[in-house]
């Protein structure tokens, strides 16, 4: 009986040990996935910030050409010559097409930003094509400024 009751007592021993050691696997699971939801919570702000700082940049430059048609078209006010309407025309679809590009630069989302960027960029691309050309087709508008 003695014998018995020690193997019993044994056995509960194990039991409970074996219990602990589950126990603590479990916490340690609890733990790891605490972290790994840290870990992807701290990912997607590091993405979020990323795409933030991206539209940033993209929005700034293209305020910064906005700024520059701005100017000309104040400078060209002053011409009133025909030559100078037209090209102040130009100017304002070039500043119609990029205030749209913004709109779609601020609202976009983490989804469709590559696609966004990717216009954007071919825009500021295509814009700095149509400034030189402006200012090749209208300098003789420019030279009176510098002389």
């Amino acid at each position: 009986m003695k014998k018995l009751m020690l193997i019993m007592g044994v056995a509960a021993f194990l039991a409970c040990n074996e219990n602990k050691q589950q126990e603590e696997k479990r916490e340690e699971m609890k733990e790891d996935a605490a972290k790994l939801k840290e870990d992807v919570k701290d990912a997607a702000n590091s993405t979020g910030d990323y795409l933030n700082e991206q539209k940033k940049q993209a929005e700034d430059a293209i305020r910064e050409r906005i700024k520059q048609i701005d100017q000309t078209s104040e400078e060209l006010k002053k011409e009133g010559t025909e030559k100078s309407r037209e090209a102040r025309k130009k100017l304002e679809e070039l500043k119609v097409e990029m205030n749209k590009k913004m709109k779609d630069v601020q609202n976009s989302s983490a989804d469709a930003w590559d696609s966004t960027r990717k216009a954007a960029d071919e825009l500021m691309k295509k814009s700095d094509k149509e400034w030189t050309d402006f200012k090749q087709d209208f300098k003789d508008l420019f030279k009176r400024d510098s002389q």
